[in-house]
C-alpha cells in the first residue's frame, strides 16, 4: 500500500495565493500594527480591515467554521497547511479570521450559546467587529480543570463570580470573556465546573496587569491577570449545562483548534491560546 501526500491541485492554488498575499500584503503590517487584536486602534483598523475583506472575497475567511457560520469547514490537513503560512506573521491570523482565542470561543458559542447569546456575542465576533478572551488558567493550579478555584454561585436570576484568572489572552481589549468557574464543588472532579459568557463591562472585573510572554516587549504584553470580585452576570449567560464546563472546554481545546495553533507554532511561536 502506498500513501499519497500530494496536496490537491485546486487547494494548492489557494495556498499559493495565501502565500503571496501574506508575503506581500500581511507581513509588512507587522512593522506598523502594534497589536492586531486591538480593535480600538484606528491604525490597525485602517490597515487590516481592507485585507480582511479581500480574504472574504476569496472565500478564505474563518475556514475552521462550517458554511452555516460563514467558513469553509476545512478539515485538519487543510487547516494545518493554511495556518502554517499564517503563522509567519503577527497579523495573519486576524486578517484571515482564524485568530485565537476568538476561533475557539466562536466554536463554543456556536455549539452552546442560546439564540440571544449568539446574536449579542457570536455575530460581531465572526464579523471581526470585536475580540474576546478565554479565562480558564489560574495562578494556583494552572490549566488543570480539576484545580479551578474561581467560584460562580447562583443568586436568584444572576450568577456571582469570584476568583482570579491568569494568562487571559487579550482580556484588556476584549468585549467579553468566556470563563470557567466552579459551580458544584462537591461533584466529581470533572463535573464541578461550568462555562460562562462574562461581558467585559460587568462591574467587579479588574485587569490586574498584562503579562509578557515568549519574549514580547511591554507594548505587546496582552496576557492578562484578571480578578473577579462579585461579578454579576445574567443566569442565561451559562454555556451548556451546569457542571459540564470541562466537556464544553473540549470544544475549543481539541480538534481543529489544536491543529491550527500547532501549525502556527511550527513557524513562529505565535500560537496564542
Amino acid at each position: 500500500m502506498s500513501w499519497d501526500f500530494e496536496t490537491p491541485s485546486e487547494f494548492q492554488a489557494e495556498l499559493d495565493w495565501v502565500d503571496r498575499f501574506v508575503r506581500e500584503e500581511v507581513e509588512p503590517l507587522d512593522h506598523l500594527v502594534r497589536h492586531a487584536w486591538d480593535v480600538r486602534d484606528p491604525v490597525r483598523n485602517a490597515l487590516i480591515k481592507p485585507l480582511q475583506q479581500q480574504v472574504r472575497d476569496r472565500g478564505l475567511w474563518a475556514c475552521h467554521l462550517g458554511p452555516e457560520l460563514g467558513g469553509q469547514g476545512y478539515g485538519q490537513v487543510k487547516l494545518a497547511l493554511l495556518n502554517e503560512i499564517l503563522g509567519r506573521t503577527h497579523c495573519g491570523q486576524v486578517v484571515f479570521g482564524a485568530q485565537a482565542p476568538d476561533s475557539g470561543n466562536s466554536e463554543i458559542l456556536a455549539h452552546y450559546g442560546t439564540p440571544e447569546l449568539k446574536e449579542r456575542y457570536l455575530a460581531p465576533l465572526l464579523s471581526g467587529e470585536i475580540v474576546s478572551a478565554y479565562s480558564m488558567t489560574e495562578p494556583q493550579g494552572g490549566s488543570d480543570p480539576t484545580a479551578i478555584m474561581t467560584r460562580a454561585v447562583l443568586d436568584g436570576d444572576e450568577w456571582v463570580i469570584d476568583g482570579e484568572k491568569w494568562f487571559s489572552s487579550h482580556a484588556s481589549f476584549a468585549s467579553f470573556q468566556i470563563v470557567l468557574a466552579v459551580t458544584d464543588p462537591q461533584a466529581a472532579p470533572h463535573e464541578r465546573t461550568s462555562m460562562f459568557v462574562v461581558p467585559a463591562d460587568a462591574p467587579g472585573i479588574e485587569i490586574v496587569r498584562d503579562v509578557n510572554v515568549w519574549g514580547h516587549d511591554e507594548e505587546q504584553a496582552s496576557h492578562a491577570y484578571v480578578r473577579f470580585r462579585s461579578v454579576r452576570i445574567p443566569r442565561d449567560h451559562l454555556l451548556g449545562e451546569r457542571g459540564r464546563g470541562f466537556a464544553v472546554a473540549q470544544t475549543r481545546l481539541g480538534g481543529a483548534g489544536s491543529t491550527m495553533r500547532c501549525a502556527r507554532w511550527a513557524w513562529s511561536g505565535r500560537a496564542w491560546t
